[in-house]
């Protein structure tokens, strides 16, 4: 008989995900915060002939993959110089803490060999200027026909046009960044890169009760209405 399925690891991401956690690591002495339990699960998964690893191998182009057995790759295939990410987030021409997120994600593009769409708004007179504009460059970007899309989730209406390009350009995938992690959970995109704001909040609060004796501590807001740093005061 055969078999019609199987549960494992998805050992693929074994291979490619420490090599790029340790390079990560050498050429900036950075480590990734551990996930609850401390451990990167690669598994179990459900691995059918549809998404076997033989058949993500054969998604893979012979310019792009360093195999000495190219016979499983297929000729159908996308070359990354063929691939276009989008990116659209909160982070204006003003922010210092923005630059090092515009220029790791262009490193990464050049990286990865991709195409990179990912312009930095001027700081508008408000939030909410800048949220419109948000919105209508995360609908202009879905409609160009990107592959993929990161995003930050700070407002309602970026919110919003996410769910529109969604159900409107349902093959480009997207994931979030920075803020909006409760908001990408319910969105189902397929990752959310960032931190749980309410807990820094508590472990910040925990480690000032740690440092010394007062009455009153103060949560510094540098920019109000922004609702992730309403979850982390």
């Amino acid at each position: 008989g055969e078999t019609d399925f199987v549960i494992d690891h998805f050992h693929l991401l074994q291979g490619w995900a420490p090599v790029l956690f340790a390079a990560l690591y050498v050429t900036t002495g950075f480590v990734l915060a551990p996930p609850p339990g401390g451990v990167y699960l690669s598994g179990p998964a459900l691995f059918t002939k549809k998404n076997s690893t033989m058949g993500i191998l054969k998604k893979f182009c012979k310019e792009d993959a360093n195999l000495t057995d190219t016979s499983l790759l297929d000729r159908d295939c996308t070359h990354r110089k063929d691939i276009t990410i989008g990116g659209v987030v909160h982070g204006t021409n003003t922010s210092k803490f923005w630059d090092t997120v515009f220029s790791a994600a262009k490193q990464g593009a050049i990286d990865m060999g991709i195409e990179l769409k990912f312009d930095r708004f001027k700081t508008p007179e408000s939030n909410e200027i800048l949220y419109e504009e948000m919105a209508a460059n995360i609908l202009s970007l879905c409609k160009s026909g990107v592959n993929g899309l990161f995003v930050t989730l700070p407002d309602d209406v970026v919110v919003d046009a996410v769910r529109n390009c969604k159900e409107l350009y349902p093959n480009v995938q997207i994931m979030s960044i920075n803020a909006g992690y409760g908001e990408s959970k319910e969105l189902n995109l397929i990752h959310h890169i960032g931190m749980v704001e309410k807990d820094a909040g508590y472990q910040a609060g925990e480690k000032m009760g740690d440092m010394a004796t007062f009455d009153k501590a103060l949560c510094l807001n540098q920019d109000p209405g922004l609702n992730v740093f309403n979850d982390r005061c």
